[in-house]
């Protein structure tokens, strides 16, 4: 089961991936994050890998991707993977031990995390940055830039900021806030037969943003 909630999760990274930059061909690349704790056979290629955030804390798994920090998502220092506090985690029923890279691989534009519902593995909540394609548009011009196959609702003020609200799909909502050159989008996806509605879902994304946004650099 932990293998079929990954994969529809990353189904789901994928396709807002996509929308971030066009880049849903790097989906299909094989690529994993490794084990937690690398064992003493690891290879010197994967033990120089870049295993940090910017501020030197520690991802929560060995990442086997040489170019996981690239030129397609450096418009932000911010790395959900290090700065989501896991009470914030447990407050959304999210289990902290799910946590899986949102990138499926190398030099993808997505950079961040996802983790699964405690009480339902099929659905989860990830976040990650990815760069805009032209900054000097701003999030109006990232808005314009992915018009096609993104149903765009009104956009949102949280903590005086702009925040993008669109869904790819009835199971799926993302909101998407500036940083830097980059935007942080949080991706909520719920399956089951007593999933909620598109309006839900998009609560819930624009809720975990807030709870996250003070660690969110402008």
């Amino acid at each position: 089961m932990r293998d079929i909630a990954r994969a529809v999760g990353r189904y789901s990274i994928c396709l807002v991936a996509a929308v971030l930059a066009g880049l849903a061909s790097g989906c299909s690349t094989n690529g994993h994050p490794a084990a937690i704790a690398p064992s003493p056979s690891s290879s010197t290629s994967t033990q120089t890998i870049r295993q940090t955030d910017d501020a030197g804390l520690r991802l929560p798994f060995d990442t086997d991707f040489p170019n996981r920090w690239s030129i397609n998502n450096d418009g932000s220092p911010y790395e959900p993977c290090t700065q989501v506090p896991t009470e914030v985690l447990r407050n959304f029923g999210l289990n902290p031990s799910s946590v899986s890279d949102a990138a499926a691989s190398d030099f993808q534009t997505a950079r961040g995390c996802e983790w699964t519902f405690a009480d339902d593995n099929l659905s989860a909540i990830s976040q990650f940055v990815g760069d805009i394609v032209h900054p000097e548009d701003g999030l109006a011009g990232h808005k314009a830039l992915n018009s096609s196959g993104t149903e765009w609702f009104s956009d949102l003020v949280v903590q005086a900021r702009k925040v993008l609200v669109g869904s790819i799909a009835p199971s799926d909502c993302a909101v998407y806030v500036r940083s830097g050159d980059a935007v942080v989008v949080t991706s909520v996806i719920e399956f089951g037969g007593d999933a909620p509605s598109t309006a839900e879902i998009c609560q819930k994304a624009a809720d975990f943003l807030e709870s996250t946004i003070s660690r969110i650099p402008e």
